[in-house]
């Protein structure tokens, strides 16, 4: 497999853009992009805005993972809309449902009865179509929001970001991100499957969080991540 420094340089190629050229879109020396070809690795800040550039996953400059290009998430141009404002004094109208918006991670059960006292009253809103593209029930009551904590999955999702998980998708896909349960502790990770019953979880900060292995009976998955927004300020 090529490492991240060949993964920058076959995308840098690919688009037609010199080191140079990179290295000022990026606000950067061109000796640093020369470093990331080579030898060093761009801070993880950079990451976004690099693929971003080269018009590549973050996951393929992280780890060499392509993913799988769906055209049917695109819905088709008769389904395209404009972007409307809304508070929370506007009503529904007949494509969309409330979910809870939760105050963290700990108050997601698997269950959507068992909300905790945690729940903040805060509530976002998604269209069913958009919930029947993931295969999600499309009144929404599958669906649970947080906010993402802590730096071991930045920066794809970093610190503050809101996440939506379907509490029923409990089937492991490579590479995709779940809501686990470990001993009472509850994190988001990418999960992999491995022989003889084992899954590997990994984050994406793999600088400073390492992969893991456990038993698949150690490990209860609450829901699939399908959705994820981000503030950038």
């Amino acid at each position: 497999m090529k490492t991240m420094h060949e993964r920058i340089k076959q995308a840098r190629l690919a688009k037609k853009i010199t080191q140079a050229e990179l290295a000022e879109m990026l606000g950067v020396t061109p000796q640093s992009v020369q470093q990331w070809e080579s030898s060093t690795e761009p801070r993880k800040s950079r990451l976004t805005a690099l693929a971003s550039i080269l018009d590549v996953d973050v996951n393929w400059l992280l780890f060499g993972e392509t993913p799988k290009k769906d055209v049917s998430q695109i819905p088709p141009e008769n389904e395209w809309t404009t972007i409307a404002t809304w508070d929370s004094n506007t009503s529904l109208d007949g494509d969309e449902i409330e979910v809870p918006f939760l105050k963290d991670i700990e108050s997601v059960f698997g269950d959507r009865t068992r909300i905790g006292t945690d729940y903040s009253g805060f509530k976002l809103r998604f269209s069913k179509a958009a919930l029947r593209r993931v295969g999600a029930p499309s009144d929404g009551s599958t669906i649970i929001c947080f906010p993402a904590k802590g730096d071991s999955m930045g920066p794809i999702i970093p610190h503050g970001a809101t996440v939506a998980i379907d509490t029923t998708n409990k089937t492991i896909i490579d590479g995709k991100v779940y809501v686990i349960e470990q001993d009472g502790l509850k994190r988001l990770k990418c999960l992999y499957r491995r022989p003889s019953g084992k899954i590997l979880i990994r984050s994406y900060n793999r600088d400073e969080y390492e992969d893991e292995i456990a038993g698949e009976d150690k490990v209860i998955i609450i829901g699939r991540m399908f959705w994820y927004s981000v503030l950038d300020y």
